[in-house]
């Protein structure tokens, strides 16, 4: 062989190795969104959730499940949100373009510890599948509808795995399990006071059809039969026993614009309220709930899915005349819920399956203010007025994290809130070390990057647009908070020349269309425990979803969206 031969390979050789690092794929991979995650479109094709113009009345109205006159509009579960990204009252929603273009080769990640480019394999619609669902019904409803999901894309014999993030671990978690709920729409011999129509809206409201046994169907005392096939499963940033900001949701609405786009907090409610998959996300963790206001001794902590703390106090269904349509279906519903709430703890409780040899677990925290209790005030008439908070860092801005780790699981640490979690490069790399390239030993917990400012470490920072839902050119504040970590020493000089970088960006793109270097506040300090507040204000920018982003130097620290809407006509 000549020279100039062994030359030729060894260069060959060496150009394989700098390419990005792709493995075999064994297994069908099914990508599960979370809740509010899955595009629903009408008869037409038209999507009603999964654009910016679902945030408008005319559109939001159409997922009333309970609408006052006439039938709900039908719509179908098309596809995850890949093209914009949500606000659902105080939960953001991520997109799953990032994941899946990552998972089919089309974009790929740097791994610092291999020092080559990864990416994925797969194929979609050959060995990777997108299950897309109708948050509003019942988790055991689309338990069933995976189980048949899974028949239809996975060959008869073949093992299977799963990446569920949020909602859609609770979804995956129930497909494992054998426990059913046990209410007058999956027992047609359980007495309810509702008339027979009025009953068989709840129950399409609460579980939608299912082919030919209907709602009843999920009743069945056999596990799902297609389970016992999952081999690999990966949670992100699962609500294992319920989100505060869920329940918040159903509370205050969405702000003041949304109030006025939509038709106002009780309009939201209203259509909020017929659905049974929010009511399942209601917290149910010790101290997430009482009676009493924030930081004070007297606080009465409530049982955690107390149906008069829900109905009366919070909600507001006792109010007389009840203020939402078809009111005693939606008090059967709120029932429906926190049963079925209270089935998912068990379904927690009772843990994975032998059969799935692989459970991991992240969650994002230290980011931001996470709700982890919520306080009613003594007395409360159900309006929303006199409910509190206790504010934690422990959490990814909507699941505490008390909620979506579990003891002896592999747990991944990230400085992500809720919605980009999903798309960050972090988990895309440990996506890739378990499903694509398993490796023998997976970190236990990882702490992602520190943020230091002002010569020390920050606890924890939370990034704010206000309002989150602003009208075409209405002012906007922006603010950052970053709150120090007692245990460090904090320069004052170095904190009052400290600047930090806000950026609007559409979303999508690079360019920002406003940017701003702004410094602390004055008068504010990281005294031990303090906080110091960076704040810009500016009119909000023409109609779109936009990436709210704060920078240290080229790195960015925090992400928030905000949702820039026209009045309608």
């Amino acid at each position: 062989m000549t020279y100039r031969v062994l030359k030729f390979l060894l260069a060959f050789v060496l150009s394989i190795g700098a390419l990005p690092a792709q493995s075999q794929v064994d297994r069908k991979l099914i990508v599960i969104p979370g809740i509010v995650g899955s595009e629903l479109s009408n008869q037409s094709d038209e999507v009603i959730w999964g654009r910016v113009s679902s945030l408008k009345s005319s559109n939001f109205r159409q997922l009333d499940l309970l609408p006052e006159t006439g039938e709900p509009v039908a719509l179908t579960p098309t596809d995850a949100l890949r093209k914009v990204p949500l606000v659902f009252g105080t939960i953001n929603v991520g997109l799953y373009s990032g994941l899946i273009d990552f998972l089919v080769g089309k974009r790929s990640i740097f791994d610092s510890a291999a020092q080559q480019q990864i990416l994925g394999d797969y194929v979609e619609g050959t060995d990777l599948f997108v299950f897309a669902y109708d948050w509003r019904r019942s988790n055991f409803a689309n338990a069933v509808l995976l189980n048949e999901f899974v028949k239809a894309k996975v060959p008869a014999g073949e093992q299977f795995d799963i990446v569920a993030h949020s909602m859609g671990g609770l979804l995956s978690r129930a497909f494992l399990s054998d426990l059913r709920p046990q209410d007058f729409c999956t027992d047609p011999e359980m007495d309810t006071d509702l008339p027979a129509a009025a009953r068989a809206a709840t129950c399409n409201a609460a579980y939608g059809t299912l082919g030919d046994q209907g709602w009843r169907g999920i009743g069945a005392d056999n596990r799902f039969s297609e389970a016992s096939r999952l081999h690999t499963f990966v949670e992100i940033a699962t609500p294992h026993q319920g989100s505060v900001n869920v329940a918040s949701t159903l509370v205050e609405g969405w702000g003041r614009l949304s109030q006025i786009l939509i038709g106002g907090k009780r309009e939201i409610q209203n259509i909020l309220l017929s659905m049974v998959g929010p009511y399942e996300l209601i917290p149910s963790y010790e101290n997430c709930c009482a009676v009493g206001a924030a930081g004070r001794p007297q606080n009465t902590v409530v049982a955690a899915l107390d149906e008069t703390y829900w109905a009366r106090l919070v909600l507001g269904f006792e109010v007389d005349p009840c203020p939402y349509a078809h009111c005693a279906s939606r008090r059967a519903l709120l029932r429906i819920g926190l049963q079925n709430r209270a089935l998912l703890d068990q379904v927690f409780a009772q843990g994975l399956p032998d059969t799935v040899n692989a459970n991991h677990v992240m969650v994002g925290r230290l980011v931001d203010g996470t709700r982890e209790t919520m306080y009613v005030a003594r007395g409360a008439a159900g309006d929303g007025a006199g409910i509190t908070y206790r504010i934690s860092a422990r959490g990814d801005g909507t699941v505490y994290e008390g909620s979506a780790l579990a003891d002896g699981n592999q747990s991944f640490v990230l400085r992500a809130k809720h919605p980009f979690i999903v798309g960050s490069d972090e988990v895309h790399r440990y996506v890739y070390n378990v499903l694509i390239d398993p490796v023998q030993t997976v970190p236990q917990m990882v702490n992602s990057e520190r943020i230091f400012v002002g010569g020390g470490d920050v606890e924890s920072l939370a990034l704010m647009a206000m309002p989150q839902i602003a009208g075409v050119g209405q002012n906007l504040d922006l603010r950052l908070d970053l709150n120090a970590d007692p245990a460090q020493n904090f320069d004052s000089d170095d904190l009052q020349t400290a600047q930090i970088e806000l950026m609007l960006t559409p979303y999508g793109a690079e360019a920002p269309v406003w940017q701003q270097s702004v410094g602390v506040n004055e008068g504010l300090s990281f005294a031990a425990g303090g906080l110091a507040v960076f704040t810009a204000s500016l009119p909000a920018p023409a109609e779109g979803v936009y990436l709210v982003s704060a920078r240290i130097g080229d790195r960015s620290i925090a992400q928030e969206l905000l949702h820039v809407l026209e009045e309608e006509s």
